[in-house]
């Protein structure tokens, strides 16, 4: 694989991760907005909660774990762009 196919991979990755968050985190914020709902109610339950709480932190692991993901690809890209700079700049001195 070239380096510009390496380069548009990781291109690729980083938006798809990218739209991953922004879903994971409107379904957090839905989440959070039932579960506050229900609390308003005097009379509700914690077992009424209970369940979303645990969607909720299992959507938060792995939010998290997909913001990871994103740094290592953006660092990958940074150091791409790097090694692309010094090649282009090899190049010209040729």
């Amino acid at each position: 694989m070239s380096l510009k196919e390496t380069y548009e991979d990781l291109q690729q990755k980083a938006s798809q991760i990218q739209h991953e968050l922004t879903s994971l985190k409107t379904e957090m914020t839905l989440l959070e907005e039932n579960i506050h709902g229900i609390e308003l109610n005097p009379n509700f339950l914690e077992t009424d909660v209970q369940p979303l709480y645990e969607s909720l932190w299992n959507l938060q692991m792995v939010y998290k774990k997909r913001q990871t993901e994103l740094n290592t690809v953006t660092l990958q890209l940074n150091h791409l762009d790097h090694i692309l700079e010094g090649i282009m700049e090899t190049d010209q001195m040729i």
